[in-house]
């Protein structure tokens, strides 16, 4: 399927983006994905620094990935990505992940929210970037971008607790939504990686989490087998007593398939090796 609008950047992954079975991990694809949105945003003339300099900024509202297999290491790949739709204060971008031979290995979609950064508050889409990005073409894939609620604050497991740090953060001032997707992992069993990969997960992002704020992860299975919830609860550095909901997520994992592309678990093919 050709999309006239789309934009397009190749990757081969790289030794310290992949996981111990030599595959990509969720979070390395989340962070490509984004390298290629704002690579789309560069050559349409409105790249992040043109965005800062005039006084404006993307927020991501919610974004959903699905992926039926991972590259390998070094393993040539590609992320197509275009605008779909944009309407007052937002846009909707979709994406594709296609392997050397054209084949789809999964896909993504994110809605965005456009904002002044003096204003600090939403503003319509600038008809220039709309111009430039051409909004239009097809949906990149089935899953919806609707409300994800997230678990209780009862669920909050008290051994995944993270500080926020300076490396955490973005050119927006708060953490890289990124961040979100490695704490939701980090409360996953370690033998369900073993044996399942991440498929599918829906996200929400609630509310910004700064410098110096306290988060912890929450999950819990829900729905059908392999499917789960989470949620981050931040605490401000500011004497705050209360946690609130940052990010809530839904994940589906899947049974890894027998034949399925990746090379021998490296910590028990090679133990006590770096």
């Amino acid at each position: 399927m050709e999309i006239t609008n789309a934009h397009k950047r190749d990757f081969a992954l790289r030794y310290y983006e992949m996981d111990g079975r030599g595959e990509a991990t969720p979070v390395t694809m989340l962070s490509l994905l984004e390298e290629t949105a704002f690579s789309h945003c560069e050559e349409s003339g409105w790249d992040i620094y043109r965005l800062i300099a005039e006084g404006y900024g993307w927020i991501l509202l919610r974004g959903c990935m699905e992926m039926g297999r991972y590259p390998a290491y070094r393993e040539p790949f590609s992320i197509q990505s275009w605008c779909s739709a944009t309407k007052g204060f937002y846009g909707t971008r979709e994406y594709r992940v296609l392997a050397r031979d054209g084949s789809v290995l999964g896909y993504a979609r994110s809605l965005w929210l456009f904002y002044s950064l003096e204003r600090r508050r939403p503003v319509p889409v600038l008809g220039e970037i709309v111009r430039a990005w051409s909004p239009g073409g097809p949906r990149a894939g089935a899953m919806d971008l609707a409300e994800v609620a997230g678990p209780e604050p009862a669920a909050i497991d008290p051994e995944r607790s993270f500080r926020v740090r300076l490396a955490d953060i973005d050119t927006n001032g708060h953490v890289n939504n990124v961040n979100y997707l490695a704490w939701a992992l980090e409360t996953m069993p370690p033998d369900l990686r073993e044996d399942r990969f991440l498929h599918r997960i829906r996200g929400q992002f609630k509310r910004e989490v700064a410098f110096g704020s306290t988060v912890r992860a929450a999950m819990r299975p829900e729905g059908e087998e392999g499917g789960y919830v989470h949620g981050a609860f931040a605490r401000a550095p500011d004497g705050a007593t209360e946690d609130y909901l940052a990010a809530a997520a839904e994940s589906l994992w899947l049974p890894r398939e027998p034949d399925q592309r990746s090379m021998p678990r490296l910590g028990r093919a090679l133990p006590g090796r770096v």
